[in-house]
């Protein structure tokens, strides 16, 4: 009877001095300036392996032992350790603050051609079929010009109202509509090729 009052004495005061050393460590993370929070940060304890996230919010919560060294890392900032103390108790709250980690990488130009020269060879030798010949060629400068000097005029009031609104309608669109793709300009292509054709 001694000896088992003794055992489970010992047991019990082990297990006492074992969960006094455990700290229930909450915080929230953010950024340098503290204008704010960081969330999906890793906080990871070296010797025990334990570990957790931080929420949308930047707040985290969990059990490690003091003395503990704790690792911060996210992606776009610099790793940052932190050590539980050992006289807080077993509750304690802080307030992390993570550096941001700029990384400048080298300017890459991506290009096929190693020169612009070959670039306007090849493009200049591309073989286009005759739909595509008629469609650049209908939208010459030369062509559209024509087109408008042999376009009889229409002087009804109609036909000028209708052509004022559709003015205002390309105006307003224009200003606060989605902007047009340059490449899908044919005006642009003609003149784009009639350049490079010039130059040659």
């Amino acid at each position: 009877m001694l000896c088992a009052f003794l055992f489970c004495s010992a047991q019990k005061g082990f297990a006492q001095n074992s969960n006094s050393g455990v700290v229930q460590l909450s915080g929230l993370v953010m950024n340098a300036d503290s204008t704010e929070t960081v969330f999906g940060v890793h906080i990871f304890a070296l010797k025990t392996g334990r570990g957790t996230v931080s929420d949308y919010r930047g707040w985290f919560s969990k059990a490690f032992y003091a003395g503990d060294t704790l690792i911060f890392t996210s992606i776009g900032f610099k790793d940052r350790k932190i050590v539980v103390p050992d006289s807080v108790g077993d509750q304690y709250t802080i307030i992390v603050a993570m550096e941001e980690e700029v990384t400048q990488l080298p300017d890459v130009e991506v290009s096929r051609f190693p020169s612009e020269e070959l670039f306007k060879e090849a493009f200049l030798a591309m073989n286009l079929n005759e739909e595509q010949e008629s469609v650049l060629n209908a939208f010459a400068p030369e062509a559209v010009q024509r087109m408008v000097l042999t376009m009889p005029m229409g002087g009804s009031p109609d036909a000028n109202y209708r052509y004022m609104m559709n003015q205002q309608y390309n105006q307003m669109q224009y200003r606060s509509g989605p902007t047009t793709n340059p490449l899908l300009n044919p005006f642009a292509w003609a003149k784009f090729i009639n350049s490079l054709k010039k130059k040659k």
